[in-house]
């Protein structure tokens, strides 16, 4: 990298997708590599999404991004990260969540035992009336699965030395970890930080005493998997909301209502490219904070496959799933349209053609080749460096491609995953992103001895 004193570079902003442990591992890779090249003396933000804020949050909590060093991110970040994984996991991991999980099943069991008239033996009424109240307290058990997760990032990963880690701790000099989630009723991102949070909608407040994990896991509520998550704006002290007309709420609201971030945002890097419209927004945001320079786009979203729709032709049912698919195509397709401009945004072969923030995009289902195959055939000092790729990866295209597959198809969990699978996931993490910012820009060098897995393997203890 060129010298932290250089002023053509002011800061290089990172942001990191959602995707579950997928995610958590493909990224914490990308940002072992920025560490591993010194990159990481220029980072100015590291903004995540869901999985991704799960990474974010334990780099906050424990150890200053811009000032670490390889050993010490391994030793205090990597290794306790993929270690937790693969052999406990998170949401699964502590006794609570067992326990929670068998009185979930064993009172659905009870509810439904109701229905039997020789367990039950009343009057019809009476039975579905105790039915209704059994599913009534059933669904309030199954509602808590939300704290119940929050719980379990904190007893896992956000309470070193038993002390619940707050948000307002993993605040640091010239350095934001924005952990980012989704306000369901004013449709906008709420972002939250060490010395803030924001949302356009709500205006500018500050961490409070909010626990770590809390904001994780209002990050991490994807659909389906948890409720929506509320948090009392009081503890906050929002400021600067617009007026009603220009999409600030009709009265003040006494609670946050949240969702995962990637509902809004699933790469994380409307925070970086639009932080200069978000000063303009809220003043109090601007001071020690500059644009960045350049932009990295950690996505670990999984591969859209082929998906059969066997129900269409069933009354009702192929209905609702259809409007549920048609959520997912619109989805999909959004993030489809913001990832091609990303890759507009910049074109190594030609900067002067620069549009917007100079961004790099790093997918978990593109192998380290993809880019570089693309740029080798030209004749620009880009075309070079991504020759000087493809020599260091050799002959490895097709397990690069098979590993590519792999990775994409891992499922969207909390649960542990099998230490191969860690370790492979960080790896190409740490590949696909110093082969790529290789290509793109003239400052990241490529590090030979990172082609080998059995190097972050030993991550796991």
């Amino acid at each position: 990298m060129s010298s932290p004193h250089d002023a053509s570079v002011k800061s290089l902003a990172v942001s990191m997708s959602g995707g579950g442990h997928r995610a958590t591992l493909f990224v914490l890779g990308a940002l072992m590599y920025l560490v591993d090249v010194k990159a990481n003396a220029f980072v100015s933000s590291i903004a995540s999404v869901s999985g991704g804020s799960i990474t974010n949050g334990m780099v906050g909590q424990n150890l200053d991004f811009r000032q670490t060093n390889g050993d010490e991110f391994r030793s205090r970040v990597a290794s306790p990260l993929a270690t937790q994984i693969a052999r406990h996991g998170t949401l699964f991991a502590p006794v609570f969540s067992k326990v929670y999980i068998a009185i979930l099943i064993v009172v659905g069991l009870l509810v439904l035992a109701i229905l039997i008239p020789p367990l039950v033996p009343v009057h019809w009424l009476v039975r579905y009336g105790l039915f209704l109240i059994g599913l009534t307290v059933w669904g309030w058990i199954l509602a808590a699965r939300g704290n119940v997760c929050a719980s379990a990032f904190n007893s896992t990963l956000f309470s070193p030395n038993g002390r619940t880690t707050k948000l307002s701790q993993i605040k640091k000099d010239n350095l934001d970890h924005v952990i980012c989630s989704t306000e369901f009723r004013s449709q906008e991102a709420v972002y939250f930080a060490g010395d803030f949070v924001y949302s356009y909608a709500l205006g500018h407040g500050g961490p409070g005493e909010l626990p770590l994990a809390k904001a994780v896991q209002a990050s991490a509520a994807f659909p389906g998997g948890f409720p929506p998550s509320t948090l009392p704006t009081k503890d906050h002290n929002f400021t600067g909301a617009p007026s009603p007309k220009d999409g600030g709420p009709p009265y003040p609201p006494a609670e946050m209502v949240l969702t995962d971030g990637g509902v809004y945002d699933n790469m994380g890097d409307q925070w970086a490219r639009g932080l200069a419209k978000r000063f303009g927004a809220c003043d109090k945001l601007r001071p020690g904070r500059d644009v960045p320079d350049r932009l990295v786009v950690v996505n670990a979203s999984a591969r859209v496959p082929w998906i059969p729709f066997s129900r269409r032709r069933l009354p009702l049912v192929g209905e609702l799933m259809a409007i549920v698919r048609v959520l997912d195509v619109m989805y999909i397709h959004t993030t489809n349209v913001r990832r091609q401009d990303i890759v507009a945004s910049y074109n190594p072969l030609d900067p002067s053609k620069t549009t917007g923030l100079p961004t790099v995009l790093v997918q978990i289902s593109q192998s380290p080749f993809k880019v570089a195959k693309f740029f080798a055939k030209f004749t620009e000092p880009a075309a070079i460096r991504a020759q000087e790729v493809l020599k260091l990866l050799g002959p490895t295209e097709d397990e690069w491609e098979k590993m590519a597959d792999d990775n994409s198809a891992v499922g969207t969990s909390l649960s542990k995953f099998k230490p191969e699978v860690v370790a492979r996931l960080i790896y190409q993490g740490y590949v696909v992103t110093m082969c790529n910012l290789h290509v793109f820009f003239d400052d990241f060098p490529l590090v030979p001895d990172a082609l080998s897995i059995d190097r972050f393997r030993t991550l796991i203890k």
